[in-house]
């Protein structure tokens, strides 16, 4: 009777039944909707596919993922670099080589020659550090050889930079990934009138420094100082080179402050304790975000120097500071993730982790996100705890699985919203007592330690709706592989909104680079937006006030 019944009436279909044509199989084996091109392209841009899924391995995930980029390169290049770009532009990715990926997949492949143009254009944008450059000439080539799109791409970079940002690059990103600047300039060959630029770059290639026709001279320096006033960008190379021939930490350290050289310009065996302290000056917020544990480890960075807790706090809880720096709300949840465990990912080095500081990052990471305007609506955060949530990382961050991201970013929205109810679902839905108070990690742990059964996306609708709990805006944190449910997730909120006669929004936060959810996006009532996406939380903000 069941079976006939859901054949005539698909409000009655379980969720491994298609309730329309336009529905696509997840990898459950649920019937979900497919992502446009440019929502799915955005969610491999935030998320990446590094650390895989519960149904597929980091490297399947990877394939899937980068098979439709270069289809979608083939189709609509414009579209993924107008894409890459606003993302990229907007600190909105917690790691640039998504968009590296897809800016080499354009420069190398897309069939109009303008599109590849316009991407070898945009190179010096995305490519903000040297590393990133590397990154992405690895990508090219596996791509193909360096014809003259490709030579004249990479020699714009370099000649378009500051000089101050190319003598940075040539202290602290020497190679990466196979790659050396001084092999990309070899094939680049980048020509420039500027003396200054040129001794950059040829210190870049050879290692000696020399300007013609200028106060600069020497093989390797050979001990001469740089007139500031005459060349004050070959500063840090200076430093740099006097670093190799330093005897003690503090020696490289007094350099360092000196010369603003970075920790990177320091021979390794001297990186102790001074150094460290004098990177904690001449190092950016990104540096100080991965360090801080060596600085604990080290005995720079204790309970008792009131100073530097003081001095570093103040840099990791500044808005403006963190927004210069580019610094993404993972990067912030990472850094407290590691640094509260005192030790190392790979288990190398132990510290005792000040209090403070991690109460600091914990502030960094709701500060990197901006400030959201509460939506005021009554909302009731669901977080899927089901079984497919505890596979695989999110981002690639290390033990950061999907549930315990779901918990992380639903605390944002749980702080702001006035009426605000975080609870979680499998196959069926469940009080994780989590609250406002809570820390992210307590946050996290309850989300971890509930996890439980198979994927039915529709519980929290149906929850509500016999529990007799008023809600506006359902947010659903998900990887989007439902199939366990009586009732397809839009059919329950349809059965909430007609029980009730409440106009009940639903929004879906994808924490998966898969090309699935569960939102209808022919629906002006539901919202697909993906997981730690800095856009993300003010687009579901105007969507839960009726604005979008």
């Amino acid at each position: 009777m069941k079976t006939l019944l859901s054949a005539v009436n698909p409000l009655q279909r379980h969720q491994r039944q298609k309730l329309d044509a336009s529905q696509v199989q997840n990898n459950a084996g649920g019937f979900v909707y497919a992502l446009s091109d440019a929502s799915r392209l955005t969610r491999f841009l935030v998320l990446g596919t590094e650390g895989g899924t519960f149904y597929a391995g980091a490297k399947a995930h990877t394939v899937q993922a980068t098979d439709f980029v270069r289809d979608l390169v083939q189709r609509d290049a414009a579209l993924a670099l107008r894409l890459t770009l606003e993302v990229a532009r907007a600190g909105r990715a917690p790691k640039p080589d998504p968009a590296l990926l897809v800016l080499a997949l354009i420069a190398k492949t897309a069939p109009n020659v303008a599109d590849r143009q316009a991407a070898w254009n945009a190179l010096p944008e995305l490519a903000r550090t040297g590393t990133m450059l590397l990154h992405f000439l690895a990508f090219t080539r596996a791509l193909g050889g360096w014809g003259r799109l490709t030579r004249r791409g990479v020699a714009n970079v370099y000649e378009t930079l500051s000089v101050e940002k190319l003598a940075l690059w040539a202290v602290k990103y020497k190679s990466r990934d196979g790659w050396a600047q001084a092999d990309a300039l070899r094939l680049a060959h980048p020509k420039t009138a500027d003396p200054i630029r040129n001794a950059v770059l040829k210190f870049m290639v050879s290692g000696e420094l020399k300007v013609k026709g200028d106060k600069i001279e020497g093989d390797k320096m050979e001990g001469d100082r740089v007139d500031s006033d005459t060349a004050p960008a070959l500063r840090v190379i200076e430093g740099h080179v006097l670093a190799q021939s330093a005897t003690s930490d503090a020696e490289a350290a007094a350099l360092m402050l000196e010369y603003g050289l970075p920790m990177e310009g320091v021979p390794t065996h001297l990186r102790g304790a001074e150094v460290y302290r004098a990177a904690t000056q001449t190092g950016g917020l990104t540096w100080l975000l991965r360090n801080l544990g060596n600085l604990s480890r080290v005995g720079v960075l204790t309970v008792n120097d009131r100073a530097l807790i003081d001095a570093l706090i103040a840099r990791l809880t500044d808005p403006a500071a963190l927004k210069r720096g580019r610094i993404h709300p993972l990067d912030a949840l990472k850094a407290r993730l590691v640094y509260s465990a005192g030790q190392g990912v790979r288990g190398s080095g132990t510290w005792l982790p000040v209090p403070r500081i991690v109460d600091a990052l914990e502030d960094a990471f709701y500060t990197s996100f901006g400030a959201v305007q509460p939506a005021g609506t009554r909302h009731l955060l669901a977080l899927d705890i089901s079984g497919s949530m505890t596979g695989g990382q999110v981002a690639g961050v290390p033990n950061l699985t999907p549930n315990m991201a779901a918990a992380a970013m639903s605390m944002l929205a749980l702080r702001s919203e006035p009426e605000a109810l975080t609870m979680g679902f499998a196959d069926q839905f469940r009080a994780l007592g989590i609250t406002p108070r809570d820390t992210l990690e307590a946050a996290m742990k309850k989300a971890q330690s509930a996890s439980f059964g198979a994927t039915d996306c529709a519980q929290p609708m149906l929850w509500a709706a016999g529990a007799g709990v008023d809600v506006d805006t359902f947010v659903i944190y998900t990887d989007n592989e439902t199939w366990a449910g009586q009732v397809h997730p839009k059919v329950a909120l349809d059965r909430y909104r007609q029980k009730t006669g409440t106009a009940a929004r639903l929004i879906v936060v994808g924490l998966t680079a898969t090309e699935f959810s569960i939102a209808d996006p022919q629906r002006s009532d539901m919202l697909d937006v993906v997981g730690f996406d800095t856009a993300a939380p003010t687009l579901m903000s105007a969507f839960a006030r009726g604005e979008v």
